[in-house]
């Protein structure tokens, strides 16, 4: 938190924001089109005194200069977080500084370890490794080249001699996982020997490890840089640093299981698929995908071990261990749809080919099944299903009993009507009985009626009091998923809401979100029900958009002020009294025109005291 207050003390937000939008000094504040959508008529505020910004145009966005940067650069908080603290000379922290010095140092040897490998796999002894991937793989040079590709000599130190020729450490190398120490004592001798190197990448770009695929049936096929500093499976995505771009372009991620499942579709222009590299999705992942994805469709291999896949692959959102594990799993995946807008699809592949061989060979096959991908959610009701018509009663309900909670979890209501009609007519059973059978394991849909608070929330302090209260209630996490993370100002609020609702609050080393848990617990609050809580988060939210609404209107009396003392009371009014005409202003005046309307129409709403459309 510190670091964060500090960064703020020290980046001026109306210049870092004026890098983007040209801003105009309106009263004490300043003003601009916005950089977030398009528009003629400036809506976009800048508040020096408060270090915050907001659009009260048709987007509503606002925040303070790390939800600038996030919506900007497309990053997440840690992202903005790093930015902005180089920008601004700010140490995180000492430990956090040697981490990254660590970090850098193994992604140069990894650098220099995926050079020497594509080197390789250019000179005589990586012609059986050429004809792999030239001929039986079908790539093209552009492909090899863009992947760096490269080939490991079948010799059990040469690697090892060529980094630490260059000065690199043997302590470091085997830090990156590129060697292995033998159990027995001895040299340490390299990990890829006689295999194809695939090298990964993170989402920046940088090296963080490799995959090594044997040609002559060695056990594993695929053999991967282990678990390190450097690397971690769960937080990496192959292909992500390429496919980023496609991604956002398009708006769907598709995800594959290996590495050539990326490369081959990448190189017949299908350039928006990544990889999980044999594990499931992790809620990194998503975090990833969501930072320009808006649908994630999984096209796995069409057999069986490729459709367990996808169910394994789903499991980020949905989960079938026990019907306890489902329920959670099945409101964790609503609570993540709800809040980043992504849409969970699969779509399965016709068999026969792996999906690199199907996006080469028959392309438009390919772009087809990835634009009719199926909902998670009717992907999996067929397959529980089954094509087989089910007669014991015992079976059925078993069945309906398993379905739950992904209907639980389907949130518009003429998709979850379309699914029971479907069920009822697989299972030969009405569509009242599957409702009902699926009701009996709800929570009751009516709830105590709340006892309204006695007295207004302070509203200055509302967005910390609101967080706080969600903080004690977390029994209220499904009801107000609905919440936009946009309601609050700072963008570690924001993370730490998102956190909320994904049941994701473990203190984590080094973590700003961490410590205003911390602060945010240590306010005094009064005990109270689920229900009362639950009314204070209404008047809290209430309170908060007035607050918004309130500001904006300031902001535009403001103004209107600095116009009167620039043109005079007078000429104010005459330009007010023809704009409410509906007049024809003069081009020199109709800025002012429009913000004497704009005045006028807040200020009939405050005395009406309309809520804003917005939050």
């Amino acid at each position: 938190m510190e670091a964060v207050d500090e960064i703020k003390a020290k980046l001026d937000i109306v210049e870092y924001v004026g890098r983007v939008t040209r801003l105009q000094k309106a009263g004490r504040n300043f003003r601009g089109l916005c950089p977030f959508h398009t528009e003629k008529t400036p809506s976009f505020y800048v508040f020096p005194d408060r270090s915050t910004w907001r659009c009260f145009g048709s987007c509503g966005e606002g925040g303070d200069l790390f939800t600038f940067v996030q919506k900007r650069e497309n990053l997440d908080f840690r992202a903005a977080l790093r930015q902005l603290a180089a920008e601004a000379g700010v140490q995180l922290s000492a430990e956090s500084a040697q981490r990254r010095g660590r970090v850098e140092k193994l992604s140069a040897i990894m650098s220099a370890a995926v050079d020497f490998y594509q080197r390789c796999l250019r000179e005589d002894g990586g012609l059986a490794a050429r004809e792999y991937i030239f001929e039986k793989r079908g790539l093209r040079q552009e492909a090899a080249d863009a992947w760096r590709i490269g080939w490991a000599p079948d010799e059990w130190r040469v690697l090892r001699g060529y980094l630490t020729g260059r000065g690199y450490d043997e302590r470091d190398i085997l830090a990156a996982g590129l060697l292995v120490e033998p159990e027995a004592g001895g040299n340490p001798y390299d990990r890829f020997r006689g295999r194809v190197i695939i090298p990964i990448a993170d989402d920046r770009g940088q090296y963080v490890g490799m995959g090594g695929r044997g040609l002559h049936g060695e056990e594993p096929k695929y053999l991967n840089t282990p678990q390190s500093e450097l690397f971690d499976k769960g937080r990496t995505l192959f292909g992500l640093n390429l496919a980023a771009e496609a991604i956002r372009r398009e708006g769907v991620a598709v995800v594959v299981e290996g590495y050539m499942d990326v490369i081959g579709p990448w190189q017949a222009g299908f350039e928006n698929v990544v990889a999980t590299m044999g594990t499931s999705l992790t809620e990194q992942h998503a975090t990833l995908l969501r930072r320009s994805a808006k649908r994630v469709v999984l096209a796995m291999d069409p057999d069986a071990a490729g459709f367990a896949a996808a169910e394994r692959a789903g499991a980020l959102f949905m989960s079938f261990d026990s019907p306890e594990s489902m329920a959670r799993s099945a409101r964790s995946a609503d609570a993540l749809f709800s809040n980043s807008e992504l849409e969970l699809r699969v779509a399965p592949l016709a068999p026969g080919k792996d999906p690199d061989e199907i996006a080469r060979d028959e392309p438009e096959v390919w772009a087809r099944a990835i634009a009719d991908a199926r909902p998670y959610a009717e992907f999996l009701l067929q397959r529980l299903m089954g094509p087989e018509h089910v007669d014991s009663p015992v079976e059925a309900r078993r069945i309906v009993d398993r379905l739950r909670p992904v209907l639980a979890a389907v949130r518009d209501p003429v998709e979850r009507a379309m699914y029971v009609q479907r069920i009822s007519r697989h299972l030969g059973i009405s569509e009242a009985a599957v409702l009902e059978r699926i009701r009996q394991g709800m929570p009751a849909a009516g709830r105590a009626r709340p006892r309204a608070p006695e007295t207004a929330p302070d509203e200055t302090a509302a967005e910390r009091t609101l967080l706080a209260l969600l903080l004690r209630h977390p029994s209220l996490r499904h009801e107000y998923r609905g919440i936009p993370a946009t309601l609050f100002t700072r963008a570690i609020d924001r993370e730490l809401f998102r956190r909320w609702l994904a049941d994701d609050l473990v203190p984590r080393e080094e973590d700003p979100v961490s410590t205003r848990i911390g602060e945010l617990g240590a306010l005094r609050l009064p005990p109270m029900l689920e229900a009362e809580a639950a009314a204070w988060v209404r008047k809290y939210t209430s309170a908060i958009g007035r607050e918004r609404f309130l500001e904006h209107h300031a902001a535009v009396t403001e103004q209107l002020a600095e116009a009167e003392k620039a043109l005079g009371a007078q000429r104010v009014e005459e330009v007010a009294s023809l704009a409410w005409q509906g007049s024809i202003t003069p081009e020199d005046d109709r800025d002012l025109a429009e913000t004497v309307i704009e005045d006028l129409q807040l200020g009939l709403s405050i005395h009406r005291r309309e809520e804003p459309d917005r939050v």
